[in-house]
């Protein structure tokens, strides 16, 4: 494998292959005082540039409103309404993940957390990996499918693990801080086609356990986690569930316009979308027509 920073192979252009792009379910942020739903514009340009459509995925309203006993029923059910419409899903990036979830009490340090967007997107990634939908979670989005999978989560870096990297960078969102190593042979891997890549980084928290059936395909210096997959991803084997599914804990949505490597992450998850649509199309007898696809 080469080493990041020479001279990577061009990302493919995008609109290079013909048909309806496939459909991309984003995840969204939520901002409580102006009870706003929020998705940054680079997720939805790496989705579109690497060919795919990316749309807004929200916390439903009766998952956000409903009382807490209602809630998590709702978004079971909302979860798989949507992942019966989309073809890959993109877990974005986000506040602190609830320590409820994994099953701990809240530790010092612990940042803000939004528990209904936890419960529905733990719904969906279990789904997605119980559907094989091609998944990439993305910061917060790579400890939600960790957690969906089994794992736990380190609630506070700074305190839970001193003498860490700085992984809360105060740099612009584009520069990259510190360096991973990428584990060959995995999917993570494949993709970038590198042992050793400089990213950027913005979290306090990270995956403390591992899931199983789960491996790490990239690591900082400090030993924090920065990717995970399906054992078996990067063949697409039965571990993997024969899908795409992905974890960063960098934000590569913020680098691919200045290092198009990153791209290629969002074109992984395309090809994998576009091959989940034509497999669930064959399974049903047909092609699924979309209203305006070309």
């Amino acid at each position: 494998m080469n080493r990041a920073g020479g001279s990577p192979r061009p990302s493919r252009p995008p609109g290079r292959r013909q048909g309806p792009r496939p459909v991309i379910g984003v995840t969204c942020g939520y901002a409580e005082d102006r009870r706003t739903t929020q998705l940054a514009l680079d997720y939805s340009g790496g989705v579109e540039e690497a060919g795919g459509l990316a749309v807004a995925v929200p916390v439903p309203y009766r998952v956000r409103e409903g009382l807490q006993r209602e809630a998590a029923a709702r978004a079971e059910a909302a979860a798989a309404e949507v992942l019966a419409v989309v073809d890959g899903l993109l877990l974005s990036g986000g506040p602190d993940l609830d320590p409820e979830t994994f099953g701990e009490a809240p530790t010092r340090g612990l940042g803000r957390v939004d528990w209904p967007r936890d419960i529905f997107e733990l719904a969906l990634a279990r789904g997605a990996l119980a559907a094989g939908t091609p998944l990439l979670g993305i910061c917060r989005g790579a400890q939600v499918l960790a957690v969906a999978a089994g794992g736990t989560i380190c609630q506070d870096l700074a305190s839970q693990n001193p003498g860490c990297l700085k992984h809360r960078q105060e740099a612009p969102r584009p520069t990259a801080t510190h360096f991973v190593g990428v584990e060959p042979g995995t999917l993570l891997g494949r993709l970038l086609g590198v042992d050793r890549v400089k990213v950027n980084s913005f979290h306090h928290q990270a995956v403390a356990r591992v899931p199983d059936g789960f491996q790490v395909s990239a690591v900082a210096p400090d030993g924090v986690v920065e990717g995970l997959e399906p054992a078996g991803a990067a063949s697409g084997g039965p571990a993997s569930g024969g899908g795409f599914c992905l974890g960063v804990q960098w934000h590569p949505e913020c680098m691919w316009r200045t290092e198009p490597l990153f791209l290629r992450l969002f074109e992984g998850l395309v090809d994998a979308a576009r091959t989940y649509r034509e497999a669930r199309a064959a399974a049903c007898g047909g092609p699924r027509r979309r209203e305006g696809g070309r």
